[in-house]
């Protein structure tokens, strides 16, 4: 028998693009699938859509909840999950048809706990086709994977375009309430993981809109994303004490582009709450340790702890760092 893959998919407020998701899972070249839809309280046709589904497929499982967010519909889907892999799609993206199969194959072939891909993102406009050529990997260790992750370099914090194995989530949910929730939970995935892969095949297909959570406008909430990678800088001390110099650095230049996006976009009310969290988080990060970095960004973390405030406004109007 071949071995069961759950692929959970969130639900809300999608009718307009949920059949293609769900279309685009189920026609898989790899079939032996639990289809896990979430309905997490939407309140369109959805839910509707996911009960027709369910009677045209039998892989399908259908969960109508009170809607919580992101994060709970996919721990809900997590709690019933069978599989011995898993894999997050969300509701309003398309995949490609072989992505599944070519994830597990890389997994099988590599022992591998996570196997991430790439990813193109679109609109309107449909994306190209899959590439077919040979793929290229790249094999890492949890510590090698996790500095390439502070990097945001060949590794992303996207949940959605990777294959987990099911162990992962004996010990880790995702964390209810907050924006950027895949910021709080790739490092930790990764720091339970032995083998890492990267292909660079492109079999995820992100849909840009207006009316998503990555397409909204800044607001305080944002700064979810900074606490997420102050605990990642505590983590790496205390788990990764050779990425902790990286990872006071992302941190503290999260702070900054923050700190920025804050002086620009915010009304002056919501902007100095805001800015008062930011250097809050930042003065704590900056005097955890001393800071190993070149002369020309330990100029700025310099001033921005001399003023933080004067440090955005000049790093605006020399456009760095947006």
């Amino acid at each position: 028998m071949e071995t069961l893959i759950s692929v959970i998919i969130p639900v809300y407020k999608v009718e307009t693009y949920l059949e293609k998701c769900i279309v685009s899972i189920v026609e898989q070249t790899y079939k032996a699938l639990e289809i896990i839809l979430v309905d997490d309280g939407s309140p369109d046709r959805c839910g509707l859509i996911c009960d027709e589904w369910g009677k045209k497929d039998n892989r399908i499982k259908i969960i109508h909840k009170k809607n919580g967010g992101l994060s709970e519909a996919r721990n809900y889907g997590l709690d019933i999950a069978q599989g011995i892999y898993v894999v997050f799609i969300d509701s309003d993206d398309l995949v490609a048809p072989t992505m599944i199969e070519r994830l597990f194959a890389e997994s099988q072939k590599h022992e591998a706990d996570i196997v991430e891909c790439n990813y193109s993102c679109f609109t309107d406009v449909l994306p190209e086709k899959e590439n077919r050529e040979p793929t290229t990997s790249t094999v890492c260790t949890s510590e090698k994977a996790l500095s390439l992750l502070l990097n945001e370099s060949v590794f992303k914090y996207t949940v959605w375009n990777k294959l987990y194995r099911r162990e992962i989530f004996d010990t880790l949910r995702f964390e209810v309430g907050k924006l950027h929730e895949d910021v709080f939970f790739t490092y930790q995935a990764f720091g339970k993981s032995k083998c890492i892969i990267k292909i660079d095949d492109c079999l995820y297909y992100y849909r840009q809109r207006s009316g998503s959570i990555m397409g909204s406008s800044f607001s305080i909430r944002n700064l979810d994303s900074m606490e997420a990678r102050k605990r990642q800088y505590y983590y790496m001390k205390e788990n990764y004490p050779g990425l902790t110099d990286k990872a006071q650095s992302q941190a503290m230049g999260n702070c900054l582009y923050f700190g920025q996006k804050a002086v620009l976009c915010l009304d002056s009310e919501v902007r100095e709450q805001a800015l008062q969290i930011i250097l809050d988080v930042y003065e704590e990060i900056y005097n955890s340790q001393p800071i190993h970095e070149s002369k020309k960004q330990k100029f700025w973390y310099d001033l921005a702890k001399w003023n933080f405030r004067f440090c955005c406004k000049i790093r605006n109007w020399l456009k760095i760092g947006l």
